[in-house]
């Protein structure tokens, strides 16, 4: 699958719109849907996304951490027959495009045969346009519109926002229920303090994009997964309030493995919230709870088999 930046002409396609930060299962609607349309008419589908986030742009200081790179919605995406993801530069003067131009412009670069938008998908400044207006543009211009309607899971709309909230609660398992996946965290493993293999747990500092939502902080079971392969490991996600760095790091170790991951870049994939964070009154105390989680997340992994 393509990554194309700012395109200026593709063949023919059908095009899903939309933003797809965590592309979860209402994103995954979307997907579906035109993935069912390219097979059935035989043409490519491709998705034309933004960044930044547009709240970088409309108003900085609320802008939400993302739930996935756009590496990592590249990667989910191909899994669901996407041929080419389209990012679109969100800047001021796409903020302020008329909603006529942006469909005139999406006509001239796309030439879609149909296109796929979720129930709330809003363009063009003010968010004046929506899928109403794309409807009754596309009548006049040759393409069909397919509005996709909300998907609802235990009573509430799947969106982005409500992720981030039970991420920042430690919430994996729900978490991992809206997005359809496992959510991850990606990146180098770089040199850190030492201090778990001062205490016999030797872990991996992985530094993720400043960008990235995290999740609360806690302790966590997660696939670490390199090029070559993927192991059980315990991860912890915070601030170290027992023995103070004073920098948020997110170190894992590899049950039962020793393994040089110093340069290498490794994934992340949250399975399980075991506990959170907390301040031991010695290091000896601290040793023997990491001791605990270690053999809490062996039984959990233990069981998955």
């Amino acid at each position: 699958m393509r990554i194309i930046r700012d395109p200026q002409r593709l063949n023919p396609c059908v095009l899903v719109l939309g933003m797809f930060d965590g592309v979860h299962r209402g994103h995954q609607a979307l997907l579906m849907r035109g993935d069912e349309l390219a097979q059935e008419m035989v043409y490519p589908l491709a998705v034309c996304s933004f960044e930044p986030h547009p709240l970088r742009v409309l108003k900085p200081e609320i802008a939400p951490p993302l739930l996935t790179t756009l590496t990592e919605k590249a990667r989910i995406m191909q899994t669901f027959g996407v041929d080419g993801l389209c990012v679109t530069t969100f800047d001021r003067a796409r903020a302020d495009q008329d909603p006529q131009d942006f469909l005139d412009e999406l006509v001239r670069v796309y030439a879609p045969v149909v296109v796929v938008c979720g129930y709330n998908f809003t363009f063009g400044k003010g968010g004046r346009g929506d899928g109403k207006l794309l409807r009754e543009y596309g009548k006049c211009h040759g393409f069909r519109t397919v509005i996709v309607p909300e998907v609802v899971i235990e009573g509430q709309t799947v969106s982005s926002t409500r992720i981030r909230q039970l991420l920042s609660e430690g919430d994996i398992a729900a978490v991992n229920r809206l997005l359809g996946h496992a959510y991850t965290l990606s990146g180098k493993v770089g040199e850190g303090k030492q201090l778990g293999r001062t205490m016999g747990f030797p872990t991996a500092n992985v530094e993720t994009p400043r960008s990235k939502a995290l999740p609360a902080f806690g302790v966590y079971c997660c696939w670490l997964e390199t090029a070559e392969d993927i192991y059980p490991a315990v991860v912890n996600v915070g601030r170290h309030p027992t023995l103070p760095e004073g920098s948020l790091t997110v170190e894992a170790h590899v049950l039962d493995e020793d393994i040089d991951l110093y340069g290498k870049r490794v994934r992340l994939s949250f399975l399980r919230h075991q506990r959170a964070e907390q301040r031991f009154e010695s290091k000896e105390a601290l040793r023997a709870q990491i001791a605990r989680d270690a053999e809490e997340a062996r039984a959990y992994f233990a069981s998955l088999e």
